[in-house]
């Protein structure tokens, strides 16, 4: 099978983590994969079937002609199944199909519960015409399938839900607790507003006026909000004890470090920092979202599900994991087996099952 996937740029976010894995997995298993970045890097190729434009931003208006000239280097035009991940790839794919005559199924994943475009009319109708030009919607979780079927109901019929993997030989358990003074609170992801690190010092702030441990909150990340969030922290006094760690390419020694894993977003979609934190026996306090509810499981015996918009309820679940060590240790070891059902093979798997269906009803 001949697999083209587009997507934004391979900053290691969720759905990046995603696509390079899928990727992976397909040439492992001899199909022929090429994904396309369409910026972050200079043009050209940067791995074995990883194919740059090189643009600074997905939304220059010269992406889609390059995506046209890509027939002559990458022929995506003989591929069987053409796979967007993310606005505006969403967008260009929809059009890529619409002008370029090819006989690919297109495929996209909806990786969120919610964007910018839901609630507008414009967007309404510009969501409505790139979704309908899919053969199949894969949605992440049962929180964005229900969202997007509120949304754009016409395209309910085309939902699939397949849940994100990661490579568990990645991560590994934690061995024994430590009891130690020293308690470090770990975030992964992107400084934006949907990650709600602002309210996530707050929480941070009230803990440490209580705890007698030695605190420290490492945030792995960059984004627009860096500043922002960093004066955040002075202003409460805790900037000492908050580090802002930028992008970290071993994710896995990270959270070996840590002693609970904080993932207190706004918004989210599925939350595979989550999944990998849990598979490296890490217990997690997350926001009560629909999105992470499906990772961590709504039975409280991996974590502790928390409002987002409630500073005073984070800090309490972060006290009481980190003041009753064996509650950690059990709820991380609960972790461990249920990161075990989100694997990438599996995910692999399904998608894989899902473009031979489509192809099928194609001929």
């Amino acid at each position: 099978m001949r697999i083209f996937q587009i997507i934004n740029n391979l900053q290691m976010g969720g759905a990046e983590k995603l696509a390079l894995g899928l990727h992976q997995r397909y040439l492992e298993r001899d199909h022929d994969s090429i994904l396309v970045s369409l910026a972050g890097e200079e043009r050209g190729w940067t791995d074995k079937g990883v194919f740059s434009l090189g643009y600074a931003t997905p939304y220059n208006p010269f992406v889609l002609p390059s995506l046209f000239d890509l027939k002559d280097e990458l022929d995506p035009g003989r591929a069987d199944i053409i796979h967007a991940h993310l606005f505006p790839a969403q967008l260009l794919t929809g059009l890529f199909g619409e002008f370029m005559p090819i006989g690919a199924q297109l495929v996209t994943t909806e990786h969120s519960t919610a964007n910018r475009r839901r609630g507008t009319l414009f967007g309404r109708l510009l969501d409505r015409w790139f979704y309908r030009q899919f053969s199949g919607i894969i949605c992440v979780s049962s929180a964005a399938a229900s969202e997007l079927a509120c949304w754009i109901p016409e395209v309910s019929g085309k939902l699939e839900v397949i849940f994100n993997g990661i490579d568990l030989n990645e991560f590994s358990g934690k061995p024994s607790p430590q009891y130690t003074d020293r308690k470090t609170i770990l975030s992964v992801g992107r400084l934006t507003e949907a990650k709600n690190y602002h309210t996530a010092i707050e929480a941070f702030s009230l803990l440490y006026t209580r705890s007698n441990f030695d605190l420290q909150y490492l945030i792995a990340g960059s984004g627009k909000q860096e500043t922002m969030l960093k004066n955040h922290a002075i202003e409460l006094g805790v900037s000492d004890s908050v580090r802002f760690l930028g992008e970290v390419s071993d994710v896995s020694s990270l959270m070996k470090q840590a002693d609970v894993f904080f993932m207190p977003s706004a918004r989210e979609g599925f939350g595979i920092a989550a999944v990998e934190a849990m598979a490296s026996g890490l217990p997690v306090v997350a926001s009560r979202l629909p999105g992470i509810g499906d990772v961590v499981g709504r039975d409280q015996h991996c974590g502790i599900l928390v409002d987002p918009a409630s500073p005073s309820e984070m800090s309490e679940a972060l006290h009481c994991l980190l003041e009753n060590e064996m509650l950690s240790w059990r709820m991380g070891s609960s972790a461990v087996k249920r990161a075990g059902t989100f694997s990438i093979e599996i995910t692999t798997d399904k998608y894989l099952e899902l473009y031979e269906s489509l192809l099928k009803k194609a001929h």
